[in-house]
C-alpha cells in the first residue's frame, strides 16, 4: 500500500508542477483550454442528461475516494512492529522488532573492521529470521568475519533476549580504501612524582642526670 500511495503521489505532484509551470509561462492560453474544456464539458453534460449527469457524479465520488484513501494511508498513525515468536521454553513472545535491530546494531558495531550495520528481524513461528548488512574494511577475511558475526548476533538474540534464532543471512559490501580509520588509542601519560623536601631532624637534646647523693 505504500508503494500505491507514493505512486499517486508522485502523479499528483508532477501534474501540479506541469500545470503550474504552464500557467507561468503561457497563462493566457492555459486559460483558454480550460475555458474551452469546461464549455464541452457542459455542452456534453446537457446533451445526454440525466445520465452524463450521472457518469460524472461517478467518476467524481470514485476519484474522492480515492484521495481520501491515499491521505489517509499516508497520515493514519503507524502501529509498532512486534515479532511473534516462541522461546526456547515453548512460551509465546511479542517483541518489538526495532528493539531487536536497535540491539544488533549495538553489539555488532563493537566488531573490529565492522563500520556500518544495518539489520533486519522478521518473526515466523520457529523463531526468528535475521538479514544483516554489513559495511565492512576491505582487507577482511569473508568467511571468518561472517562466522564472528553470526556467532555475536545469535548469542545475543538467544541468550540475551531468549528467542530462537531460525535463520542468519549476512550480506557484506566492503567500503572504499582509506574512507574509514581506525581510532588511535593513546597511553594515558605516565604519572609525574614531583620530590617532596622532608624537614631535617633535630638531633635529640641531652638530658641531665641529677647526682647521687654521698652515703
Amino acid at each position: 500500500m505504500n508503494i500505491l500511495n507514493r505512486i499517486v503521489s508522485v502523479i499528483l505532484f508532477l501534474a501540479l508542477i506541469v500545470l503550474l509551470v504552464l500557467a507561468a509561462v503561457v497563462p493566457w492560453t492555459v486559460i483558454d483550454t480550460a475555458v474551452a474544456t469546461l464549455q464541452q464539458a457542459r455542452t456534453l453534460l446537457e446533451a445526454r442528461w440525466p445520465l452524463s449527469y450521472l457518469v460524472f457524479l461517478a467518476v467524481a465520488i470514485v476519484l474522492v475516494l480515492i484521495f481520501a484513501a491515499t491521505l489517509w494511508f499516508e497520515l493514519r498513525p503507524q502501529s509498532k512492529k512486534t515479532l511473534s515468536v516462541s522461546t526456547a521454553g515453548g512460551a509465546q513472545v511479542e517483541v518489538d522488532a526495532n528493539s531487536v535491530q536497535k540491539g544488533l546494531e549495538s553489539r555488532l558495531i563493537q566488531i573490529p573492521n565492522v563500520y556500518k550495520v544495518r539489520p533486519k528481524v522478521r518473526g515466523r513461528r520457529g523463531g526468528v529470521d535475521v538479514t544483516l548488512e554489513l559495511e565492512t574494511a576491505p582487507e577482511v577475511d569473508i568467511p571468518s568475519k561472517v562466522d564472528e558475526v553470526s556467532m555475536a548476533a545469535k548469542e545475543l538474540i538467544q541468550s540475551r533476549m531468549g528467542l530462537n534464532v531460525s535463520n542468519i543471512k549476512v550480506l557484506i559490501k566492503h567500503g572504499p580504501p582509506g574512507k574509514y580509520v581506525e581510532p588511535v588509542v593513546q597511553a594515558p601519560p605516565e604519572p609525574q612524582v614531583t620530590p617532596v623536601a622532608v624537614p631535617p631532624v633535630a638531633p635529640p637534646e641531652p638530658t641531665e642526670t641529677p647526682p647521687q647523693a654521698q652515703q
